[in-house]
């Protein structure tokens, strides 16, 4: 038996409700969130033929720490009212200041919802006075990449490049210094 998932996320003065489920009779792993009461958006994927029931509890499960995280992180439009395609996706997690010398950025990848291990990240900086390149890491099992930066001063802007498998993806980031 499949059982669902269902969160409230609260963000501001909004409440969010996350419910997934799996629709066996479609063949789709649904979630849809809604607020008040009122479905507000859906994301919705394919379930693998002939997938044990295990495999799909774990795809519903993942699929909706990513809506969850979606709605945290501020990035509910990019997820809702969409079908998963096999396309690439990066979100910055956040950045952490290791050293007076370092700073370590984290970026988490997914394909089709899913997190996306061992997939090749790499990237550009530059702020108002310095700019360089940031040394390619690969995806942990929770398709995570950590990246150092040297500390910089100022707001860093990003541009970050997955790829796996002849698929490439790149997203601009901008990371605001907290004096600004």
């Amino acid at each position: 038996m499949i059982f669902g998932f269902n969160t409230d996320i609260r963000v501001d003065e909004t409440v969010y409700h996350v419910q997934t489920e799996a629709r066996q009779q479609d063949r789709r792993l649904e979630s849809q969130v809604f607020v008040s009461g009122r479905c507000i958006g859906k994301r919705s994927s394919a379930m693998p033929d002939g997938a044990a029931d295990d495999h799909v509890q774990e795809m519903a499960r993942s699929q909706h720490r990513w809506v969850v995280e979606a709605v945290r992180e501020g990035f509910i439009d990019d997820v809702l009212n969409q079908e998963v395609g096999e396309a690439l996706v990066v979100h910055f997690l956040g950045a952490e200041r290791i050293s007076l010398s370092d700073i370590v950025l984290q970026f988490r990848v997914l394909i089709g919802g899913y997190v996306a291990g061992n997939v090749y990240v790499d990237g550009q900086w530059r702020t108002d006075a310095d700019s360089g390149q940031l040394k390619g890491a690969y995806t942990n099992d929770a398709g995570v990449a950590h990246m150092r930066l040297p500390a910089v001063v100022g707001n860093i802007e990003m541009e970050i490049r997955a790829q796996l498998e002849g698929r490439t993806t790149t997203r601009r980031f901008l990371v605001k210094s907290a004096s600004s």
